[in-house]
């Protein structure tokens, strides 16, 4: 995974992650709620992102505050008839000691060779009505304010997740058009797409998927509605079909699945949208389109939705683009062949692959805008993973192929995030935020264009304001390890250039608990274990940085940085100077 543009492995499956019944109702704490009917922690209002296990242990700690847990125990708590080392355990510790800022051990104490006891003081559960008010699928953010501080604290820790949320407000949410008191910003609609099933031919589980993205995009953009993110290909073993369970996992009202039957240009889409709290079948429908030359799911599912939903398409708002507008239907399955490959990157090869196929698109339709982005994304990966041999020539061939996109199709999401990775690699970064924004202008919940914009401000020299667009990317995709080990990454980053190195450190080893591929996270642990004198932890978290990304060197990464921001390189500085303490080749 790169850690600029955040393309994805494949997603771990759940196996022995997936958890058994929990307890229901909330667990109130001075500080946080643990919300067991939902699944989620809540500090300060805002949901933090924990993986299943992470949620199970602190469920067991929570139920017994105070007291003395054995590691026995709670192993046995969490991974009843699973044979699982103390590693597991201490994993799980450590990102919940992350998300707490409990980096001195104050709220999640350790008794040496004994066990561990959650510090904390629990107060009265709300009563009916609080729990009604804060109504499931709801969620509210008001003002802007600063980021202070850190204090090390859980109180600390709530102050800074509020701050980060309301912050956000008139900044990002630029397609949420209703406000409410106080100009708050709220969404009364939270929603998620499942991954459209493909049906019919060879090609059909590439159109499914783009599908799913077509019509996820074009649902965020309506008013009063939040799309939570479900990563294609972790769906796991019971929630397909079960809406209850799925509104659990992501703390959604409403839940939209369905599948794709394609037969050549021939396409019927079925489409169902269920009430989470119920599972109640609200409403379904069926599209069907005889050709490509008619192919508007984008406007057609949306106005359906939008009636369900009962809130109303501005018709002066960004018009629909038709899908995979060009001459030549033949087009299209290489193109979107290529698009599936590089959501997908474990090596080297898949750009080469993917651009082979977008080649292969263009000789067929030039005017393909779907081959065109795609084209320009193969080589501008190589570039920011420091894998191109000629980064100048392969950024000039993205940002001519990137304009010649843009120009057919101005209005498409995807084209215009590749465009702010080609602004980054040319060093023009108020550029790059100016085009992310862009992005969130018609995709208001690509989380990845949250997390961009977060790196975007790192590299203007400004990380206090990194971290309101990254938590909010882990609330909105808060299942795809990938994504959320980029998120932890960014995060880490940011903490560092403000000068909070055990901070950093503990976003940092969440990332690659996250996703063990994440090369960039061992880079930064061995940095800052060597700036802090850890010098064999620094020299084994190296071993597994190029492990994963070989033949780097210091003066190597500092030529690829595209900032000439000089407070970004005031702190950047003393990273690579980590580095060379932990051993990596000057």
């Amino acid at each position: 995974m790169n850690a600029e543009i955040g393309t994805k492995t494949e997603p771990r499956a759940a196996g022995g992650d997936e958890l058994g019944p929990i307890p229901r109702g909330v667990l109130r704490f001075a500080d946080f709620d643990v919300d067991m009917d939902r699944g989620e922690l809540r500090v300060g209002g805002s949901v933090i992102a924990l993986r299943p296990k992470s949620f199970a242990l602190l469920v067991y700690l929570a139920r017994h505050p105070g007291r003395l847990l054995t590691k026995d125990e709670l192993i046995e708590a969490v991974w009843p008839d699973v044979a699982v080392t103390d590693d597991s355990l201490v994993q799980c510790i450590s990102e919940l000691r992350a998300v707490f800022g409990d980096g001195d051990q104050r709220r999640i104490k350790t008794v040496p060779r004994r066990g561990y006891l959650l510090d904390a003081l629990p107060v009265d559960t709300p009563s009916a009505d609080e729990a009604v008010e804060r109504g499931a699928g709801t969620v509210d953010r008001h003002g802007s304010s600063r980021v202070p501080p850190r204090r090390g604290s859980v109180l600390w820790l709530s102050a800074f997740v509020t701050v980060c949320t309301v912050s956000l407000a008139g900044v990002l949410w630029f397609g949420f058009a209703h406000r409410g008191q106080n100009d708050a910003v709220v969404s009364k609609n939270t929603i998620t797409v499942l991954p459209l099933v493909g049906v019919g031919g060879d090609n059909a589980a590439d159109l499914a998927e783009a599908v799913s993205e077509d019509v996820t995009i074009e649902v965020s953009r309506l008013p009063d509605t939040l799309v939570i993110g479900y990563p294609t290909g972790h769906l796991p073993a019971g929630d397909d079909g079960d809406a209850q369970g799925v509104g659990r996992r992501l703390g959604v009202a409403y839940v939209l699945s369905g599948s794709v039957e394609r037969q050549g240009e021939a396409v019927s889409i079925a489409l169902k949208l269920q009430a989470s709290a119920t599972g109640a079948l609200l409403w379904s429908g069926r599209f069907d389109y005889a050709e490509q030359a008619g192919w508007n799911w984008r406007r057609d599912v949306t106005a359906r939705i939008a009636n369900e939903l009962k809130v109303r398409i501005d018709e002066a708002e960004t018009p629909f683009d038709r899908p995979y507008a060009g001459r030549m239907f033949a087009a299209i399955d290489p193109a979107l062949r290529g698009w599936r490959l590089l959501k997908r990157i474990h090596t080297r090869e898949e750009p080469q692959r993917a651009r082979a196929l977008f080649e292969q698109a263009l000789q067929i339709d030039p005017d393909s805008a779907s081959a065109l982005a795609g084209l320009a994304l193969s080589h501008i990966t190589e570039v920011l993973t420091r894998w191109s041999n000629a980064p100048d020539i392969q950024t000039a061939f993205a940002a001519q192929a990137i304009e010649r996109s843009l120009a057919l199709q101005p209005n498409d999401p995807r084209a215009n995030y590749v465009r702010s990775l080609v602004l980054s690699a040319q060093g023009r970064i108020d550029e790059a935020d100016q085009a992310i924004q862009r992005v969130l202008s018609l995709y208001p919940d690509q989380p990845r264009a949250l997390q961009r914009l977060g790196f975007l401000r790192l590299q203007q020299g400004r990380p206090e304001e990194v971290a309101a667009p990254v938590m909010l990317s882990l609330r909105l995709d808060p299942l795809d390890a990938e994504q959320v080990s980029l998120g932890q990454f960014t995060l880490g980053m940011a903490e560092f250039h403000l000068r909070h190195d055990e901070a950093a450190y503990a976003h940092m080893r969440l990332a690659t608990i996250n996703s063990p591929q994440n090369g960039f996270a061992w880079q930064w642990l061995a940095a800052i274990d060597a700036l802090h004198g850890r010098s064999e932890q620094a020299r084994n978290n190296l071993v597994e940085y190029q492990k994963r990304i070989p033949g780097h060197t210091v003066s190597g990464l500092k030529a690829s940085e595209s900032s000439r921001n000089a407070a970004f390189w005031q702190e950047r500085n003393r990273f690579y100077e980590g580095l060379r303490l932990a051993g990596l080749p000057e």
